[in-house]
């Protein structure tokens, strides 16, 4: 659907008025961001000679979900574990045959840095991906750890292309996964961009972000994903919650038709909700089946189906990336927030320093 010149005049004025951090122009990047990072140097890294046990990565917030996205395609490519860790200190279980990545935009994430100092301490390997911080300082400081930095000046949430590229680029250097090469890099690359440019409410006026934002700004949005999606609902959520500054929720097929589906069936409670559906062309035939019959027998009201197009799981996964975070920002606008505003959490931050 269209844009008016009308509407579209409106949100060129709120982003001017209201993205106090630039955050469309940092989405604009994100293509290239992956790129850069899959080329950079966290490529070079020689983890293979060893055998581990698994990865454990790191992180809050936007790090740990590039966490979640490595362990996906890992489990696609049965190379794992890779397991995301988001809390203080280590899971019990760790022991220095396990292979750490902790990631943090800023380095200075306080729960990362603490899993990160006793891994160091008990002996055990560390890559830290990060754009300096106290993390960068903990690396210079032990030869146990080894550094991957990326470029800083921006809004964590809307760097995860670097983080997550250079994620992927750790993961490809262990053995966990093939990276794309050159060629196939470029090619995807080009297709995101072409994503990119549909999502783009700036400059075309027919962005079908706009249409999922503006059904969002009287209802809660429920995702519903296939589960090599989990990840991205989940960050879906988390962008939401952030960049709009709205609850939203994430259920996973099939395990939301053992419990979820009831609510979905009840028209008290799914009138509060806006279905988003995320599915992808590699989801089991049987998860299919459970899709054709929950949008035809409940009465789920208008929503939204989503199909993350790709010629693979990682690319699947990307184009969800840039559709979540251009709707996230539109939603933001037409409610009149900043999408880089976080008070709550720079002042529990300033809380937690004192």
């Amino acid at each position: 659907m269209k844009m008016s010149e009308d509407a579209q005049q409106n949100l060129r004025l709120l982003a001017e008025k209201l993205d106090s951090e630039g955050m469309l122009g940092h989405l604009r990047n994100f293509p290239n961001d992956l790129c850069a990072a899959l080329s950079g140097s966290a490529g070079t890294l020689d983890m293979s000679q060893r055998e581990w046990k698994g990865v454990l990565c790191l992180g809050m917030g936007g790090s740990a979900a590039a966490g979640d996205f490595l362990a996906t395609l890992c489990e696609e490519a049965k190379s794992g574990p890779v397991i995301t860790w988001r809390d203080y200190s280590l899971p019990g279980w760790w022991d220095v045959d396990w292979l750490v990545i902790a990631t943090s935009y800023s380095g200075n994430t306080e729960e990362t840095l603490d899993g990160a100092k006793q891994v160091l301490a008990a002996g055990g390997t560390l890559i830290a991906i990060c754009s300096g911080g106290e993390l960068e300082e903990l690396c210079a400081a032990s030869e146990n750890a080894h550094l991957v930095t990326v470029p800083g000046g921006q809004p964590p949430r809307s760097a995860f292309g670097h983080l997550f590229g250079a994620q992927l680029a750790v993961a490809a250097a262990v053995g966990l996964v093939t990276a794309p090469n050159e060629e196939d890099l470029s090619e995807i690359t080009k297709r995101l961009s072409a994503v990119l440019k549909e999502c783009d409410f700036i400059t075309t006026s027919d962005s079908f972000v706009v249409e999922i934002a503006g059904s969002l700004l009287t209802r809660e949005a429920g995702i519903i994903a296939a589960p090599e999606l989990a990840a991205a609902a989940i960050r879906f959520c988390n962008q939401l919650n952030e960049n709009s500054g709205v609850f939203a929720a994430a259920g996973i097929l099939p395990e939301m038709n053992h419990n979820e589906v009831v609510a979905w069936a009840d028209s008290a409670a799914n009138g509060q909700k806006r279905l988003l559906l995320m599915t992808w062309s590699g989801q089991h035939e049987r998860v299919t089946t459970r899709i054709k019959w929950m949008t035809s027998a409940l009465d789920v009201g208008a929503g939204w189906g989503i199909e993350c197009e790709g010629i693979s799981l990682l690319e699947s996964l990307l184009y969800a990336c840039v559709v979540m975070d251009w709707a996230s920002c539109a939603l933001a606008l037409l409610r009149g927030k900043d999408p880089s505003a976080i008070g709550p959490i720079s002042s529990l931050k300033d809380h937690l320093s004192a």
